[in-house]
């Protein structure tokens, strides 16, 4: 991920996430697992949590919610931390593959547009280390970005995702692939941009 790009337009980034909602950007696997969401209190992490929408949305779900953000770029997380500090979020400063500084286990975790910013060969660590925290009953939901530039891969350091890749690193890490949405359109309607969001499940996760 290129820090500095992030860096340099955090403020133009963060308004641009604001714009849409939670609930429109993740409808497809809301629709799956928002009832298991608001029946009880979760352990949650948001891994490049931006500009805080979407660990603002998961807290509100259930009051006893407690949500973890993580993100690498310290002027999108001073903003986020403005705008979730009325709601059950800690935030820390850590980054993939490692997530040296996250601890403990989490019954959901949200990478929302992340995947596409690890280079191919830090993928496999980044799976193993996001299966230790995940919760043997629990779900991991990834975004990926179907289209990316080559202006994009060069400012933003972005590389090519598949479906196919994911589902073989999960095998291996003995995970589940649960559930691969249809592409779908990008929420902000930039044009040409597609998005498909799956579902991985621990070694006991059923869809509920």
């Amino acid at each position: 991920m290129s820090l500095d790009y992030y860096q340099r337009h955090a403020t133009e980034m963060a308004a641009r996430y604001q714009q849409v909602s939670s609930r429109t950007v993740h409808c497809d696997w809301l629709t799956l697992l928002e009832p298991w969401l608001v029946a009880a209190p979760r352990r949650l992490l948001d891994v490049g949590a931006g500009s805080g929408r979407d660990a603002a949305f998961l807290a509100g779900l259930h009051q006893g919610h407690s949500v973890v953000a993580v993100e690498p770029s310290q002027a999108l997380a001073s903003l986020g931390q403005c705008r979730t500090r009325d709601v059950a979020v800690d935030w820390v400063n850590d980054a993939m593959p490692a997530l040296s500084r996250v601890t403990g286990t989490f019954d959901l975790i949200l990478l929302s547009a992340v995947w596409m910013h690890l280079p191919p060969e830090s993928r496999p660590l980044a799976l193993a280390r996001l299966h230790e925290l995940l919760s043997p009953d629990g779900y991991l939901v990834l975004s990926l970005r179907l289209v990316i530039s080559e202006q994009e891969m060069r400012e933003r350091a972005m590389y090519p995702v598949a479906v196919d890749e994911v589902e073989r690193l999960a095998l291996a890490e003995g995970m589940t692939l649960l559930h691969v949405s249809e592409p779908q359109e990008d929420a902000l309607a930039r044009s040409g941009l597609s998005w498909q969001s799956l579902i991985l499940g621990g070694e006991h996760a059923r869809l509920p």
